[in-house]
């Protein structure tokens, strides 16, 4: 019975990671830990990679994949720590939460949510009807745009832990088939600020009784 345990895990494992390739071998587990630096990582289908304390000089994401950053080797120098470039595709998702990620692309149907970490540079490529696909999640009254108002190159604040952050926007300079980077991003307040909302909405609704 034992054995025939063993032999589940093992044929699930496989599964679950089939669809992570990495020249390295060592992101293949869905995972990269400290001390682990992956080469051009590609993930496809509907995998899962973690990045807890390692590091990679790309990756790839496709079809209905994930990723989620929790800490990266720091600080990003010359390709050797933290994470040169995701970019995410088809309908991938991205989640930092900490690290340093140096470029984030945003392709096609992707989506990123941003609560954490030091990133570098974002550069949408996504049509208009897509609306806000890029999320940044941190302290309310903490940020503000950088540069000219509908022209913005920049977000500028501080996350839920106190850190302070800055993220360039980059637009599309050759086709002019996207619009600019900033009007696919969407800041949430805190939180306890989305509480106090709510209840003022349930306040309004109650008055109109």
């Amino acid at each position: 019975m034992k054995n025939i345990m063993m032999l589940l895990l093992l044929i699930c494992g496989s599964q679950c990671f089939s669809a992570i390739t990495d020249p390295s071998s060592v992101a293949t587990d869905g995972f990269l830990n400290k001390g682990e630096y992956g080469g051009h990582v590609k993930v496809t289908e509907d995998s899962v990679l973690t990045v807890n304390g390692g590091g990679a000089s790309d990756i790839d994401l496709f079809d209905s994949s994930s990723l989620t950053v929790l800490s990266t080797s720091e600080p990003y120098v010359d390709f050797e720590s933290g994470i040169s470039w995701i970019v995410p595709n088809d309908y991938s998702s991205v989640t930092v939460s900490g690290g340093v990620v140096n470029y984030i692309y945003v392709g096609e149907n992707a989506t990123v949510w941003l609560d954490g970490g030091q990133i570098n540079l974002i550069r949408s490529l996504q049509k208009p009807s897509l609306g806000k696909t890029i999320t940044i999640d941190c302290k309310k009254d903490s940020w503000s745009w950088i540069g000219e108002e509908d022209n913005y190159t920049g977000i500028t604040g501080t996350w839920h832990n106190g850190e302070d952050f800055t993220i360039t926007f980059l637009n599309d300079t050759i086709l002019y088939a996207f619009p600019d980077t900033w009007t696919h991003v969407q800041v949430i307040p805190e939180p306890a600020s989305m509480l106090l909302l709510g209840l003022g909405g349930m306040f309004l609704r109650k008055r109109k009784v």
